[in-house]
């Protein structure tokens, strides 16, 4: 049993397209009866490196709390977005939930186009929807890493990235130093996504609890426009369904996130489409119980 909320959060970002864009997809498709969390705005620092900070962080919070509450009552939350920056709370609920009540540590699988493991020492931008792997990590600013608990919610060794194809250099030097196991999307076209996926259950596969993360910027923007931040190439729909497929049949996936949806650059409702439909296909399919 699902319980699919979300939140339109467009701070991390600055899209104003996502503001509406959660709406636009309760509105449209029967099957998305998705309760609504909204934005917490706050009075910013203004020499903050960090764009909008107080405010994602209270509405990171926010989602947070929400989430172990759903945990509690023994159904699997399905969070749809709003920026990628939203999954310092949902993951983070996760993984406190995990520890609190089981005593186990949480995996994260993160399909992006992008790495989203910037600190505020090497951010360019200041968007925090490029930050929050590394606040996840319990690095960077100690207000987007201390969600239900203080410090580190994931270990580097139990995260795995799939499809990333832009990559900046401190992010690079980051993934090293961590010792982060990832998989551009070139590689996972020169090996096949079958094996990497292989690969990536077999590494994960000691975990009970797993934490799966899908932004939609991960597919080919030619396929999937409805995004903030293309990037050239990506993953088709048949491919998602296949990452889909396999690790929740093979991995204990214990929480889901949709996120990046901007119905702003949408065409046709393409994307539109395709979240209602992955929504479909996550809450039908066979799992592995987390």
């Amino acid at each position: 049993m699902f319980n699919i909320f979300g939140c339109p959060m467009h701070f991390g970002v600055g899209a104003p397209g996502l503001k509406y864009s959660l709406d636009y997809l309760r509105n449209r498709y029967e099957n998305l009866r998705i309760v609504k969390l909204p934005e917490i705005p706050m009075e910013e620092d203004p020499d903050c490196v960090l764009k909008n900070r107080n405010t994602v962080a209270a509405t990171c919070q926010s989602i947070a709390q929400y989430m172990y509450s759903v945990f509690e009552t023994g159904k699997i939350p399905l969070f749809l977005g709003g920026d990628h920056s939203v999954v310092m709370g949902s993951a983070s609920a996760t993984s406190v939930y995990m520890q609190d009540h089981f005593g186990e540590d949480t995996g994260l699988i993160y399909i992006d186009a992008h790495a989203d493991i910037n600190t505020d020492a090497t951010t360019v931008s200041g968007n925090i929807h490029g930050v929050p792997v590394s606040a996840l990590l319990g690095l960077g600013d100690e207000k987007l890493t201390g969600f239900l608990r203080p410090g580190a919610k994931f270990h580097p060794e139990n995260i795995v990235y799939l499809g990333l194809r832009d990559i900046d250099p401190p992010e690079l030097t980051i993934l090293k130093e961590q010792g982060i196991r990832y998989y551009t999307y070139d590689e996972i076209c020169e090996r096949s996504l079958s094996v990497c996926l292989e690969e990536t259950v077999s590494y994960l596969s000691h975990l009970h609890y797993v934490h799966l993360s899908f932004d939609i910027d991960s597919m080919d923007p030619a396929i999937m426009p409805g995004v903030s931040v293309p990037v050239k190439g990506g993953f088709t729909e048949a491919e998602v369904y296949e990452m889909f497929g396999t690790l929740m049949k093979k991995l204990p996936i214990a929480a889901y996130d949709i996120v990046e949806f901007n119905q702003e650059y949408d065409r046709g409702n393409r994307t539109a489409d395709f979240v209602s439909e992955l929504v479909h296909f996550i809450t039908t399919s066979d799992r592995k119980d987390a």
